[in-house]
């Protein structure tokens, strides 16, 4: 009785099993058609840690994304350590002439990107950042993007300043206390 058990139990099992001349050889259900495009449009990234005075550690991030290095998009972050985003903002490639060079291929981008995230502020505090004179429209060589009260106070504060190119000449600047990022606006340079 056992040994009928044990055929049937055998010849069930070959029923399920394919014939030996069906089963291939190889498998190519892992090998992509050879139509399939590669990735097009360029891509880079980079993150660095800022080491803020005050003893304030950040997160700078930097990315570009487009169908061409000349039509990329980047992406600057700055994050805490504990990865929260404080401080994002999006420029075309094209517009920030300072940083990014319009006939760059895939690796020229990746070296830019990586140079965007270096901070370009001289002290690395706002204070560095010239007085706003009450009654001005504006500080001298800077181009504000708050209210003078914000500005002389993050100055007055020695907040923590990260500035990095925005333009053709000029380099935003962002004053940055624990988890509160600040855009205090740009420098340029100076006109006669």
């Amino acid at each position: 009785m056992m040994r009928i058990g044990v055929s049937l139990l055998a010849l069930g099992l070959m029923a399920c099993s394919p014939p030996a001349s069906e089963t291939p050889a190889t498998s190519t259900a892992e090998i992509p058609a050879a139509s399939t495009p590669g990735r097009l449009g360029c891509d880079a990234n980079a993150s660095r840690d800022w080491s803020a005075v005050g003893s304030q550690y950040y997160i700078i991030e930097t990315e570009a994304h487009g169908a061409t290095c000349g039509e990329a998009i980047a992406t600057i972050r700055i994050k805490s350590t504990e990865g929260q985003v404080l401080f994002t903002h999006d420029y075309p490639t094209r517009d920030v002439a300072l940083a990014f060079n319009p006939n760059s291929a895939q690796t020229g981008l990746r070296e830019e990107i990586d140079s965007w995230a270096q901070n370009a502020s001289e002290t690395g505090s706002a204070a560095e950042l010239p007085a706003w004179p009450a009654g001005a429209h504006a500080p001298p060589g800077f181009q504000p993007a708050v209210t003078r009260n914000v500005y002389e106070q993050a100055r007055g504060n020695q907040s923590a300043l990260f500035c990095y190119p925005d333009g053709v000449e000029s380099n935003a600047c962002v004053a940055v206390a624990g988890t509160h990022a600040t855009l205090l606006g740009s420098k340029t340079p100076e006109r006669p």
